[in-house]
């Protein structure tokens, strides 16, 4: 899988911003900002992974390793920001609207490939493209890196809500 565009930086996103677009709360909202969005086109976000995620005392004991689906999960969640926020921003990338209800569901995963393990310390850059739609179906492609070092691609059929 080829390395995916860079997004435009029309917007950066913090914690609270990301909140109110997903639905998800604690323990399963995952991404700490978004760095990079182009709403209904691509975007970048960033989670760093902590010791202290709880996921993580029992994945694996003596060894942490960050569970593989919970990356897919933030590329799907990064997914719904996307989405989430056409029509949804001011210029200023201030979100306008509280539109977690728009957020439609992860309907398929293909070509998911894990390419090296996430630990504890490690700051993890997402970034997602939009695909083809078909209907309410869209698909997307995400590759996950730390630093350098590409850990995951993957491609997700998301679906799209109406508001």
């Amino acid at each position: 899988m080829s390395t995916l565009p860079t997004p435009a930086p029309d917007a950066v996103l913090g914690a609270d911003d990301i909140a109110r677009l997903l639905p998800h709360r604690h323990p399963f909202f995952l991404l700490d900002r978004v760095t990079a969005l182009e709403p209904g086109v691509s975007a970048e976000a960033i989670k760093n992974i902590t010791s202290s995620d709880a996921v993580l005392a029992g994945h694996f004991p003596g060894r942490m390793i960050y569970p593989g689906v919970l990356l897919v999960e933030c590329v799907a969640q990064l997914a719904a920001v996307v989405y989430g926020t056409a029509g949804a921003l001011r210029a200023t990338g201030e979100v306008v609207a509280d539109v977690a209800d728009r957020v439609g569901y992860l309907a398929e995963i293909r070509q998911a490939k894990f390419l090296k393990p996430v630990v504890p310390g490690d700051q993890v850059l997402f970034r997602l493209h939009s695909g083809p739609r078909l209907g309410g179906l869209i698909s997307v492609t995400g590759q996950a890196s730390v630093g350098r070092d590409t850990v995951l691609t993957v491609r997700l059929t998301v679906t799209e809500r109406e508001s």
